[in-house]
């Protein structure tokens, strides 16, 4: 809202594209690691996920380091196009405010990679179930955006940018 001008409605329209492609596909694998009772909803229900699912637990690991805005990952690139308009109209303290609230996330995300890569489960309660093929397509594409949004963002930027000078 402090830069509602052309600069910060293309950085939040890139944010909104990058963390939508993002969310949809960590959500499609959460709903893949589950128990006797259903999705899995305990952390420790995610140990060992590398051991039993290694494909798997790296695509996680993609949308969780994107999440914490990693460069190479759109969630870098979102937070970056956000903070820049932020910087850009005065809001140095708030874009500061933004780093280390992603910072101290970052090391939540961490977690949890650290638990799937490192961690002992503690049974074989929880079983990783066949994607359907809707499944796998969110997934794919959620990892497929994740990266090329995060590498190349450039057409995406120049689209929110155009779409941006209908503001008034």
């Amino acid at each position: 809202m402090l830069a509602f001008d052309k600069t910060g409605l293309s950085g939040s329209l890139f944010y909104l594209a990058a963390y939508g492609f993002t969310t949809i596909g960590a959500f499609a694998v959460v709903t893949l690691v589950r128990d006797q009772a259903g999705e899995a909803t305990h952390l420790s229900q995610w140990a060992g996920l590398a051991r039993r699912s290694p494909l798997l637990a790296a695509v996680f690991s993609l949308f969780l380091l994107a999440f914490a805005g990693i460069p190479a990952t759109s969630g870098f690139i979102g937070k970056y196009a956000v903070f820049s308009a932020a910087v850009g109209h005065g809001g140095t303290w708030l874009a500061i405010v933004g780093v280390v609230s992603s910072a101290i996330a970052a090391f939540f995300y961490v977690r949890v990679i650290v638990l799937m890569y490192f961690s002992e489960p503690d049974g074989d309660s929880t079983v990783v179930a066949a994607p359907s093929a809707f499944t796998t397509v969110a997934i794919g594409v959620g990892a497929l955006m994740t990266i090329v949004l995060g590498i190349l963002p450039g057409p995406v930027l120049d689209l929110a940018t155009r779409s941006s000078t209908f503001l008034p």
